[in-house]
């Protein structure tokens, strides 16, 4: 349990209010980093002021799906980062940077613009992240705090990136599933490939589904992107690049697919291999147990 900063005051004997401000003053650090894990929060490096933003959601989630077509978008668009969100619904889990010589660093989400160069584009407010909420009220938490910041920029629309884990390998192109609640917006995106009917998702859970329910009662639309996924995968590139080609198409953006193209087909070797590997398992089991014949 996170103490309180009273029993922090007690414990240090520092309970007069000379001694404690004295106190903060010396450990300014310290105080600001544990404030900000006592509740969620949006640290901002930066204030961007932006025109008619479009929102991209990529968390992590089933096959990384939304985590990496989000932080595909931010790498080659070259977005800058300009906000943190904090959270004590993340798990209690620190990373290790290894390009800091060990040095931790705490779980967070982080919020990056990116300027349209050119009129076919739009500018775009785009979220990545370490984790989801881990308890169910967190997410309610952290998904209205990530809105009251889109409505300080002037966000109208949103786009939230998903997975939807079929169980299965599919050696096809992954399709891409839909969830919106403005019809309009459905007969969209369904033009663009989208599937929105006829499929078995009865439910979304976490940041992409809550974000688009209650992002419409602030006058957000928004439609939930989910691609394809066995679920077997840690990261499925190819239904990431299956979920990127739907949203430069919406975007009316070009983007150098080169990098993630070169991933699919890295995962689409291991599967072979694997599926090769299966075979003769199965082959060799087939062929042992034909030949133990019949024991009496």
């Amino acid at each position: 349990m996170i103490p309180s900063l009273r029993s922090i005051r007690q414990r240090t004997g520092m309970v007069s209010t000379g001694g404690w401000q004295r106190w903060k003053r010396l450990m300014k650090v310290d105080v600001e980093e544990f404030n900000m894990v006592r509740e969620t929060k949006v640290k901002f490096l930066s204030k961007p002021k932006l025109n008619n933003p479009i929102f991209i959601e990529g968390l992590p989630g089933i096959g990384y799906i939304g985590r990496n077509a989000a932080g595909y978008l931010v790498d080659e668009l070259g977005a800058v980062k300009f906000a943190e969100l904090y959270s004590p619904h993340f798990p209690p889990v620190v990373l290790m940077d290894p390009d800091k010589n060990g040095m931790i660093v705490g779980l967070k989400n982080e919020f990056y613009y990116y300027k349209a160069k050119s009129k076919s584009e739009r500018d775009m407010v785009i979220l990545i992240g370490d984790s989801q909420s881990m308890d169910p009220q967190g997410h309610y938490v952290i998904v209205d705090v990530i809105l009251d910041t889109l409505e300080t920029l002037g966000v109208k629309e949103m786009v939230t990136i998903g997975g939807f884990g079929t169980g299965e390998i599919n050696e096809e192109s992954s399709k891409v599933f839909g969830a919106a609640i403005s019809p309009e917006r459905v007969k969209t995106f369904e033009k663009l490939g989208v599937q929105f009917k006829d499929t078995s998702i009865g439910q979304i859970i976490g940041a992409s589904g809550l974000l688009i329910s209650l992002g419409e009662q602030r006058s957000i639309g928004g439609v939930c992107l989910m691609g394809e996924t066995s679920g077997l995968l840690l990261s499925d590139p190819k239904s990431t690049e299956a979920v990127l080609g739907v949203l430069t198409k919406y975007l009316n953006m070009s983007l150098d697919m080169t990098k993630i193209e070169k991933r699919v087909k890295e995962i689409e070797k291991m599967i072979e291999k694997m599926e090769n590997l299966q075979t003769k398992l199965a082959t060799h089991s087939k062929e042992h147990d034909d030949s133990l014949g019949y024991i009496g």
